[in-house]
Formats: C-alpha cells, sequence, structure tokens
C-alpha cells in the first residue's frame, strides 16, 4: 500500500513536468516559427514540384505560438475558445514568383498596414485579438475561411476578401487556407 501511495505521489509531482511546455524567449519562438515555416512550406513544395503551397501558424492567447500547419488544415484551438492574437503566413513553389501577403484587424485598433511573406501580423504579449483578416495570393489564388467567438466557419472566401467580423467585438479562433 506505502509504495501504490508514493508511486501515485511520484506521478502526480511529474504530471507537471510533462505538461508544462518549455519557456522560451519572444525572440526565439518567433526566429523558430520563421524557420519552421520556411522549412513546412519547402518541404511541401518538393513533395510536388508543379505544386503551389501554403503554410501558415498562428499565436493564440495564452498558448503562444502553435506548430505551423499547411494547405487547409486547421490553426488554432477553436474548441478551447482562445483567440488568435497573430498570423504568419508563407508560400512556396519551386517555379518561384509566388508570394502572399496579409492584412489583419486588430481589436482597439482597426485595420493595419500589410505584411508580407512569413512576416508577423498581429501582436504578441498585449492579449490583443485577431478579428478580422485580408489575404491575397501574388501569382496564386488563395482561398481561406475562419471560425470565432460566436460564429463557426464562415463562407470561402478568396483573394482579399474579408474572413472573421468587424466592429462587432470577437475574436477568431480557427483558420483554414489554401491554394485554389
Amino acid at each position: 500500500m506505502k509504495l501504490r501511495k508514493r508511486m501515485l505521489a511520484g506521478m502526480l509531482a511529474a504530471l507537471p513536468l510533462i505538461a508544462t511546455p518549455a519557456v522560451a524567449t519572444a525572440e526565439t519562438t518567433e526566429a523558430a516559427v520563421q524557420a519552421n515555416l520556411d522549412r513546412l512550406a519547402a518541404e511541401r513544395a518538393a513533395v510536388s514540384p508543379a505544386a503551389v503551397r501554403v503554410c501558415y501558424a498562428v499565436h493564440v492567447a495564452d498558448s503562444g505560438w502553435l506548430p505551423g500547419v499547411c494547405d487547409g488544415e486547421e490553426a488554432g484551438i477553436p474548441w478551447q475558445g482562445k483567440q488568435i492574437e497573430a498570423i504568419r503566413i508563407a508560400v512556396a513553389g519551386t517555379s518561384g514568383g509566388v508570394g502572399v501577403c496579409y492584412a489583419p484587424h486588430l481589436q482597439d485598433i482597426g485595420w493595419v498596414g500589410e505584411s508580407c511573406n512569413d512576416n508577423l501580423a498581429g501582436t504578441t504579449g498585449q492579449s490583443r485579438r485577431l478579428e478580422a483578416l485580408r489575404i491575397r495570393g501574388l501569382g496564386t489564388r488563395l482561398c481561406y475561411t475562419a471560425m470565432g467567438q460566436g460564429y463557426e466557419y464562415q463562407n470561402v472566401r478568396c483573394q482579399n476578401e474579408e474572413v472573421g467580423t468587424v466592429g462587432q467585438g470577437r475574436y477568431m479562433s480557427g483558420i483554414l487556407i489554401w491554394v485554389a
């Protein structure tokens, strides 16, 4: 009985170590996210040389940067209702001549200037929600959809159309982007 209690206590004590993500500086995390997205996009493009691939990562409240995803995979954690605060998007294709620009609508700020080709759009460390987004492919056509506070995945938008909400004070919590 004592041995079982000690084993249980040991397992419970180790739980926070297993469940707690590693803490890194903002610069280290930003550089790692950018390098990972570039690598993912290049790997996906290499698998299908004639194809253009889009990869993206989001920064989520209380969770930080989530792993990058590609080609219509879900970024964010909408089932937990966590707000997206920032996004990075990268496009790669072996034929070259492709890119992406995107502009976020931010809480208490509104629309801000475009970011392009894997640069940060939004904020980190400010708890400022990303409420809407416009994305435009350069040399390729991109489509996307998003869900958020009080709404399910919206109708598909493409090439610089607005996704999310403006003027309603609602956050985006999930996004999917793909080459159309």
